[in-house]
């Protein structure tokens, strides 16, 4: 149970809410902020009950470690870890007529220094070393008759056993350098102890109240800071130094001061002090070991500056404020709500009111202030008080207040006791508290992934910059708020700035998800809505802002989301810009979506026929060429036949006939004939209408063109692609009669042909007389070509007889007849000569191939004869090529190539390779050939019968023989047919054989 003066003390505890009050309007949407349980306190207050047994001069804490110089000249040493192994070290005997005056702890918690000064004449300033492991001070001789006021220890210093290089600070304001230590034996080691620089000027002492510094190693540089602080000057001091390795060795800080030692002090790098105070204080904020910030008392507030991390140039303190201390009215009578309270009489103390702490310690974001008689805690963000507590007489006067740099716990003590602090999650409105002060990175980094504070700075910085005109990027901001839609598009509608609008409805667009269709269908009717509207706009003022929209425009509507919507939502968005009179937009927006139906319409409509035909050729939907193809064709013959011929095979020319039929002006011709030609000639269509069509066009307008093209359709008449009787129709029709007398030719009409051609070409009629292979026939063609021609020539019986030069079936016979009667016989005399003479040439080459067929005839026979009596000696070795085995033992055939097998064999090989109709008539004579044997073997007919048995069984042999033994198994067409039969049939009995 806590005791009376702890509840008392708790009633004087004054600590604000952390919770915000509630806005007059909202701020945000979306977000509620439910607290389950109360927040833990920031600053949560501990007594530690040691039962010191007298009262408490200095204390000092550092890793943990409590070191306290109590009245009695005893050090009390203590490990907050293991309270209860402490340990008391008197040092009452060593420094009678001595009065302490300071005690320092380096960060380790391992070396005190305390610092006397003499209580009377006589006596000189000491210093007393005592390391941790040691139980016996040690007097530091060669810093005697020096008053050290402040030490600046070494924070890189791992060792219990030595300090390592610190830099001592003195009331006449000199600053030395030592190392100070223990060896083995207990012994003391003062090394390298000398003085380095001093800040007095002109025999004037400044006496030193704080000094610090510090190392940061950056490759093979070290940069080091030392600040030095008296009660008017903050001095500063930087240097790089240039080292092999990160080891901080003796000497390093007094190259430090060595290039400051010969400036001017007037050029000398320090700041001055405004401050009537006769005592200071430096206090300094650690980030691992290394300051973050630091601060001094002045009359007037905290000196407070923030040390740049990288301290790599001598201007490392980056940013400088005075931090006031709390006036009088947020003091003492200030309740724990924070409001003033009337004096009350069951206080039993009476706060003695003093502006000016006696000392303070910094933190993240707090300044904790020490007063006599209670400690206060200020924000460093706003300077407000947040933390408030007095303390009842009987705890006794306080003294001074200190930080443990590693455990970051504060302790409050005065002369009876001590406190400790443990500061709880004291960034937790540090993102209020840097939005206020327009600090919105901050403020956002301070957020720990809270949505809902996250969401609060951003509208605090999105009216921020809404307010400084800088729309476009409150509008960026804004729309990553969850703060009310309409509250943000009226903003800037009523502000006119349409293009923030569009920017803040684009990236609440992209945000949407895709379940919300209507959302999404409402912003992009709105953007499109305010694009067209703000185009129209500048199209007058500005053509250049109209080309940047414009563009943007274009890229919105491409993006996928509005491409989707665009699918279910199109009538919608066609409507609205047929509203504006935007056709640019509309055109580009069907092109876009591959509407290209609705652009070539409307193309069509306002006559501009060469964009339409631009979006034909740039589509690929062949239904909309052969819709459309008409229209084009009649505007843009030429254009649309190239549209037509860059589409290629994938047209059918047959639907496009329709386009093409209802042409007829000379220019439309030429264009249809040049397709048509493509489509035959290029892309090898055979449609006969296509053929039918150019045949037509060529008989009416290029009357020259149409035989060379039935020319190269051939004289087949299956191979053709036109329709020959339609094209003989079109040919008589408009009197063409080289293309006439070609197609009755294709048609096999030869006596019209030749007609035709004699009535205008009589080479013409011969050439067509000629082609005809049926000799009855052409003889008949060419007597109506003589018949003719000697009609013609009447008179020139020589010339008329030349036809039998040219026809090798006339004869003079045959040509009589057309000859008038009363021609003479000297004309014919000639021409009868010469036909006996070929009948006489004729007879003898008749005589002489019947002496060659006779004495072929002779040669055959005799050979025959010879085949007859032929003979083949076959020796006892001789084996059947199939089996092996000895080719005697069985009936055998012998080839004329030499291969040998025994008749079985060859049966078994042969069968399988003949046909199912072969097969079953050699099973019939097989048949046959049984019962004829059977036959034979009955001895009961007659002489006669026994005859014809034995004739019938040897044609049935022979028959067998013939089916069986007609060619050599190995060489001849049976071996041939089997090429392509595989080796091994059975593929797995061969593999299972193998294995």
């Amino acid at each position: 149970m806590a005791s009376m003066f702890d509840q008392y003390s708790s009633a004087l505890v004054r600590e604000t809410s952390t919770a915000p009050e509630p806005p007059s309007q909202p701020q945000s949407s979306g977000y509620v902020t439910v607290r389950t349980k109360k927040e833990i306190p920031i600053f949560a207050k501990q007594k530690m009950n040691l039962n010191l047994p007298t009262g408490i001069l200095h204390l000092s804490v550092q890793n943990d470690w409590v070191i306290i110089l109590m009245t009695n000249m005893t050090i009390f040493r203590l490990n907050i870890k293991q309270p209860e192994r402490f340990t008391e070290v008197p040092i009452d005997k060593y420094v009678g007529g001595l009065k302490p005056t300071g005690l320092f702890l380096d960060p380790l918690g391992a070396h005190v220094l305390v610092t006397f000064v003499p209580k009377s004449p006589g006596f000189s300033p000491e210093v007393i070393y005592l390391p941790r492991t040691s139980f016996k001070p040690k007097f530091v001789a060669k810093l005697k008759e020096q008053e050290i006021t402040a030490v600046g220890f070494n924070y890189s210093n791992n060792s219990e056993s030595s300090t390592g290089p610190i830099l001592l600070g003195t009331s006449k304001g000199t600053i030395w350098e030592a190392d100070i230590g223990v060896d083995g034996g207990d012994k003391l080691i003062q090394q390298n102890l000398r003085q380095v620089f001093d800040v007095g000027t002109g025999g004037d002492a400044r006496p030193i109240s704080g000094i610090e510094f510090h190392m940061r190693q950056e490759h093979r540089n070290m940069h080091c800071i030392i600040l030095v602080l008296t009660l008017d000057r903050i001095y500063t001091f930087h240097e790089t130094i240039r080292q092999a390795d990160s080891k901080m060795t003796f000497g390093q800080l007094q190259r430090v001061f060595s290039s400051y030692l010969n400036i001017p002090e007037q050029l000398n790098d320090y700041e001055h002090v405004i401050s009537k105070l006769n005592y200071s204080r430096l206090a300094f904020n650690y980030e691992e070991d290394f300051p973050k910030s630091f601060g001094c008392l002045t009359e007037d507030g905290i000196n407070f500056q923030e040390i740049d991390p990288k301290m790599d140039t001598p201007q490392f303190v980056v940013q400088k404020e005075l931090i006031p201390y709390p006036s009088q009215e947020d003091g003492s009578t200030a309740g724990a709500d924070g409001q003033p309270q009337p004096d009350n009489s069951s206080y039993k103390v009476k706060p003695k009111w003093s502006n000016t702490p006696l000392s303070f310690v910094l933190t993240d974001f707090h300044a904790i202030l020490l007063y006599t008689d209670h400690v206060t805690a200020i924000s460093l963000l706003n300077y407000q008080v947040v933390y408030e507590e007095y303390f009842v007489e009987q705890y006794g006067k306080l003294t001074n207040v200190v930080k443990d740099v590693r455990s970051n716990v504060t302790y409050v003590y005065s002369n009876k006791m001590i406190f400790r602090y443990k500061i709880n999650n004291e960034q937790r409105n540090a993102w209020r508290l840097y939005a206020d002060r327009q600090k919105f990175d901050l403020a956002l980094q301070y957020c720990n992934d809270n949505p809902a504070h996250r969401d609060m700075v951003l509208v605090k910085q999105a009216q921020s910059r809404f307010d400084l005109g800088d729309y476009l990027e409150a509008a960026r901001i804004y729309s990553d708020t969850q703060l009310s839609f309409e509250e943000v598009c009226l903003r800037f509608i009523n502000g006119g700035q349409n293009d923030a609008l569009m920017l803040y409805l684009k990236n609440r667009l992209a945000r949407l998800k895709s379940q919300e269709k209507m959302q999404i269908t409402m912003l992009i009717v709105w953007m499109v809505e305010l694009y067209l509207v703000e185009i129209s706009r500048c199209a007058v003022d500005s053509p250049e802002r109209e080309r940047e929209l414009q563009k943007e425009f274009d890229a919105f509507m491409q993006t996928a989301i509005v491409i989707d919507c665009m699918k279910k939502n199109r009538a919608v968005i066609y409507d609205l810009m047929a509203s504006h009179g935007d056709s640019h937009n509309l055109t580009a927006l069907t092109t876009i979506h591959r509407d290209y139906e609705s652009v070539i319409q409307q193309y069509v409509n306002q006559g501009r026929f060469e964009d339409g035909l631009a979006v034909l050729r740039a589509q690929s939907r062949q239904e909309l060429v052969y819709k459309y193809a008409p229209v084009l064709m009649e505007e843009l013959p030429g254009e649309t036949i190239s549209v037509l011929i860059g589409q290629g095979k994938r047209l059918d020319p047959v639907k496009l006939i329709p386009a093409l039929l209802c042409l007829d002006s000379p220019k439309h011709v030429s264009e249809i004939v040049k397709y048509l030609e493509f489509c035959i000639h290029s892309t090898g269509c055979s449609d006969a209408a296509i053929h039918n069509y150019l045949i037509q066009l060529y008989s009416e307008h290029f009357r020259d063109k149409l035989l060379t093209f039935l020319e190269t359709q051939g004289k087949d008449i299956t191979m053709i692609s036109y329709d020959a009787h339609y094209a003989l129709r079109i040919t008589l029709n408009h009197k063409i009669q080289d293309a006439s007398v070609f197609l009755q030719c294709l048609l096999e009409q030869w006596v019209p042909a030749v007609e035709a051609a004699l009535s205008f070409d009589t080479q013409l009629a011969k050439l067509t007389a000629s082609q005809p292979t049926d000799q009855t026939l052409r003889k008949k063609l060419w007597l109506l070509i003589a018949e003719k021609e000697i009609r013609g020539k009447h008179e020139n019986v020589q010339e008329a007889l030349q036809i039998l030069k040219e026809c090798d079936l006339l004869r003079i016979e045959d040509l009589l007849p057309y000859f008038s009667d009363f021609q003479k016989i000297d004309h014919f005399k000639e021409a009868i000569c010469e036909s006996l003479k070929e009948y006489n040439v004729k007879i003898q080459e008749q005589r002489k191939d019947m002496e060659d067929s006779a004495k072929s005839a002779e040669r055959v026979r005799a050979e025959l004869q010879t085949f007859r009596n032929r003979s083949v000696t076959v020796g006892a070795q001789e084996q059947c090529a199939i089996c092996g085995v000895y080719l005697l033992l069985k009936p055998f055939f012998i080839f004329h190539c030499g291969h040998k097998f025994h008749g079985d064999c060859l049966e078994r090989q042969i069968v399988p390779q003949l046909d199912a109709e072969v097969v079953h008539h050699l099973m019939n004579l097989k048949q046959q050939l049984t019962v004829a044997q059977q036959q034979q073997l009955n001895h009961s007919a007659g002489v006669d019968s026994v005859d014809a048995v034995t004739s019938s069984k040897e044609h049935l042999k022979a028959q067998i023989e013939d089916i069986l033994a007609s060619d050599c198994l190995y060489c001849g067409e049976v071996m041939i047919r089997t090429i392509d039969k595989t080796f091994i049939e059975n593929w797995e009995k061969v593999d299972s054989d193998w294995q």
